[in-house]
C-alpha cells in the first residue's frame, strides 16, 4: 500500500493546475523534483516553473512546517539571482502566492 504525505497531496494539485495552464497555451514549463536522500542538491525546492519568462521555485510543507538549513540556503541562492521563491502550505496559499509571484 502507498502513501501519500500532505506535501506530495498538494504537490500533486500543483502539477495538476500548471498543466491545465499548458494544455489552456499558456507560456510555461514546469517539473517537479524527486525527493533523495543521496541527492547532491538536497533541499531543492519541491517544483521548479518558468511562466512567461519568470523563473518559480515552489517550496511545499505541512503548517507549521520549517525550512531546513538546506532549504534555506537554497531558498536565498534563488533569491540572490532574483528568481521567485514561494513557500506554500495548500493548493490554495499556492494560488495567491504563485499570482502575487509574477507581479514585478
Amino acid at each position: 500500500m502507498s502513501y501519500t504525505t500532505p506535501e506530495k497531496k498538494v504537490q500533486n494539485k500543483i502539477i495538476e493546475h500548471l498543466k491545465h495552464l499548458r494544455k489552456l497555451g499558456y507560456p510555461i514549463e514546469f517539473e517537479r523534483r524527486q525527493a533523495g536522500g543521496f541527492n547532491y542538491d538536497k533541499g531543492k525546492p519541491d517544483i521548479w516553473i518558468i511562466y512567461n519568462g519568470i523563473h518559480i521555485e515552489v517550496e511545499v510543507k505541512q503548517k507549521e512546517g520549517h525550512l531546513s538549513i538546506n532549504q534555506i540556503k537554497w531558498k536565498d541562492r534563488f533569491e540572490k539571482i532574483n528568481c521567485k521563491y514561494i513557500l506554500v502550505d495548500s493548493y490554495e496559499d499556492f494560488l495567491v502566492k504563485f499570482s502575487e509571484s509574477l507581479r514585478w
